[in-house]
C-alpha cells in the first residue's frame, strides 16, 4: 500500500455552519497529495457523534489515512481527542509526542490531539488528529507524512515500501548536480565567472533547472510550503516572492479582488516556469498563483527559487515573476468601497 487513499476532516462549529471559511482542511489535502490518494476534505462540526460519524464513514468509504483538523484544544467543544480515541484499536503514542514536540510553538503542547489504528467495517485504517491551525496542520503532516507508507503497509502487515516520489526528485543526485553546475545564460560580471568556476572546478558544466511546481490553485498560497519545494543540498540561497491583495488601487479603497482565469492557464504558468527554467542557471523553481475571492492581506502570486548562489535566485526570480505577469491569462475583478467594481489584467 505504497500509494495510500487519504481523507481529510475539519471539526469545526463555524465553518459547519458556513461562519467561516475553511482553510486548514484545503490546506492538509494539499500537502498530503504527495503521499496519497487525497479526497476532498469535508466538514464537520464540534462534537463527539459529529467526528466519530464522520471517521467510520472516511474509513468504510476506503480510507487509509484519516487526517482530522481542529477540536484538539482546551475548551469545552474541542472534543476530537475523546471521539478518536473511543474508535481507536491501538494508540500511537510516538507519533502524539511529535506532535506536541515543537520548540518554534510552545503552544502545541496544548494539543490533545491523538493518533493509532482504527478498525471499521472490515478495515484497518490510521487515524491523526491535527490542529486546527494552518501552522499546525503543516507541522502536522511534515511529522506523519514521511511515515505513512512503514504505517499503512502495517495495516495489511505488507513490508514497508517508499512512496512513489514526485517526478520532480525522480532525477538522480548526479542529474541533479550537472543541472546546479551549468555554465549560467545568466549576465555575470568577469569576478562573478571567476568565483563560480573556481568553486565547481572539474563539475560537470551541463543540466537543466528543475520546475517542482508551477499552477494555478483556488486554495490559499502556503509561501512555506514553496519555500521547501525549492530546498536542496546544492543549493546556498532560495529567493520568494508574495504578491499579496492590497487595500488600494490608483487612490480607490479596494475590499476585495476576484481572480479568474482561462482553462489553459495551468499549462501556460508550467510553460513560462519551464521557459525561465532552461536559462536561469538557477537548481529549482516552484510558483503558484490562486484564483478565486480574495480578500486584502491574502498571497494572489507565490513564487520560490533556489540557486548555487543569491545573484542567479534573485535573477530567475525576477524573469520568473515578469513573465507570469505578463502571459498567464488571469483577470481580476477588483471591489471598490465605494459599492463599484472594474475588471483588469492580472497584476
Amino acid at each position: 500500500m505504497s500509494h495510500p487513499r487519504i481523507s481529510v476532516i475539519t471539526v469545526s462549529d463555524r465553518c459547519a455552519r458556513g461562519e467561516r471559511t475553511d482553510v486548514s482542511g484545503p490546506l492538509a489535502a494539499e500537502l498530503l497529495r504527495r503521499y496519497g490518494e487525497v479526497n476532498a476534505p469535508v466538514v464537520v462540526p464540534d462534537g463527539i457523534a459529529s467526528v466519530q460519524e464522520a471517521l467510520r464513514a472516511a474509513v468504510a468509504g476506503g480510507a487509509d489515512v484519516v487526517l482530522t483538523t481542529g477540536g484538539t484544544g482546551i475548551t469545552t467543544r474541542d472534543l476530537t481527542p475523546e471521539a478518536t480515541t473511543a474508535l481507536l484499536a491501538a494508540r500511537l503514542g510516538g507519533i502524539e509526542s511529535l506532535l506536541r514536540a515543537n520548540p518554534r510553538v510552545p503552544t502545541a503542547a496544548l494539543s490533545r490531539g491523538v493518533a493509532g489504528i482504527m478498525e471499521h467495517a472490515g478495515r484497518r485504517a490510521f487515524v491523526v488528529n491535527a490542529p486546527g491551525s494552518t501552522g499546525g496542520v503543516r507541522d502536522a503532516v511534515a511529522v506523519v507524512g514521511p511515515l505513512l507508507a512503514h504505517i499503512t503497509a502495517g495495516l495489511t502487515d505488507v513490508e514497508a515500501t517508499a512512496p512513489h516520489p514526485p517526478r520532480e526528485e525522480t532525477a538522480t543526485l548526479a542529474a541533479h548536480q550537472r543541472r546546479d553546475r551549468a555554465e549560467h545564460e545568466l549576465r555575470q560580471d568577469a569576478h562573478a565567472k571567476a568565483t563560480w568556476k573556481a568553486q565547481h572546478r572539474g563539475m560537470p558544466e551541463h543540466g537543466d533547472t528543475t520546475v517542482v511546481r508551477a499552477e494555478v490553485v483556488d486554495v490559499p498560497i502556503d509561501m512555506r510550503m514553496l519555500d521547501d519545494d525549492v530546498a536542496y543540498p546544492t543549493a546556498g540561497a532560495v529567493a520568494t516572492f508574495c504578491g499579496r491583495v492590497r487595500n488600494h488601487d490608483e487612490a480607490r479603497a479596494v475590499v476585495s479582488i476576484h481572480y479568474e482565469a482561462h482553462p489553459d492557464a495551468n499549462a501556460v504558468i508550467r510553460r513560462v516556469a519551464e521557459e525561465v527554467a532552461e536559462k536561469s542557471g538557477a537548481c529549482r523553481i516552484a510558483v503558484r498563483h490562486r484564483v478565486g475571492l480574495l480578500e486584502v492581506g491574502d498571497a494572489a502570486l507565490g513564487a520560490a527559487v533556489s540557486a548555487s548562489h543569491r545573484r542567479e535566485a534573485f535573477q530567475a526570480l525576477e524573469q520568473l515573476i515578469e513573465a507570469v505577469k505578463l502571459q498567464l491569462p488571469v483577470w481580476k475583478k477588483q471591489e471598490f468601497a465605494d459599492g463599484t467594481h472594474a475588471w483588469t489584467g492580472s497584476a
